[in-house]
């Protein structure tokens, strides 16, 4: 026997038979077009490649061995992906918990807020109540007078203790931004835009004006513009 014959005897019993029902499972490299390759699935795709390669060498040792190492890290990276998973839903879990405290807190707040600014208005509602059942009983005009002025100084010394200005502008010029013209009326004698009366007073919360002073101002007559 040449040497040539017992190298490819020796080359022949080196090879181990390959059962192809034992990859009958193992994915086929898939074709990934180029305007959809994503770098987890481009690496994939080049595993697969290298796999198939081992078993077409007969490699079959390295081929189990890769294909065990690939599926502890896509094990791995699943158990990964899951627990990423877990943590976002709590994360979100806790976030919509926290948003609902969130807005019992402020409707609780908003309430004790009313709350207190009511019962500084309850005494002037019991105030109220009495003098009109005083008069009922007995009609003395003096008498409610005088209970109402009571109650209105004490609704100011409520407005004062708050920081509640009130604006009253009478003979002052017009300024939008405390005052609402509602009426113009022609006068010769005051400035242009002076305000002559004042139909309801302003308020202002903390040098906020929430209510604007209701007032009448001035303006020149047609006639005097004419002739000029």
């Amino acid at each position: 026997m040449s040497e040539n014959e017992k190298t490819n005897d020796k080359s022949t019993d080196d090879l181990i038979e390959v059962d192809v029902e034992d990859f009958e499972g193992i994915p086929e490299v898939e074709k990934i077009e180029p305007e959809k390759v994503v770098p987890e699935k481009l690496e994939m795709g080049k595993m697969r490649e290298e796999f198939l390669k081992l078993i077409a060498k007969n490699k079959d040792n390295k081929a189990v061995e890769k294909y065990m190492n690939l599926f502890k890290e896509l094990k791995q990276s699943n158990e990964e992906k899951n627990d990423y998973l877990k943590t976002a839903q709590m994360v979100q879990a806790n976030f919509e918990n926290y948003k609902k405290r969130a807005h019992k807190d402020q409707e609780w707040s908003s309430f004790q807020s009313k709350m207190k600014i009511i019962e500084r208005f309850l005494s002037f509602y019991d105030d109220l109540d009495r003098s009109v059942t005083a008069f009922n009983d007995n009609p003395d005009v003096e008498s409610l007078n005088e209970a109402l002025i009571l109650v209105f100084n004490n609704l100011k010394a409520t407005f004062e203790s708050l920081n509640v200005k009130t604006i009253y502008p009478e003979k002052e010029i017009f300024n939008p931004q405390y005052h609402e013209a509602i009426h113009v009326v022609e006068n010769e004698e005051a400035e242009v835009n002076t305000i002559v009366d004042v139909i309801s007073i302003g308020f202002i919360l903390e040098d906020v004006v929430i209510k604007p002073a209701k007032v009448v101002i001035t303006r020149k007559s047609n006639k005097n513009s004419e002739s000029k």
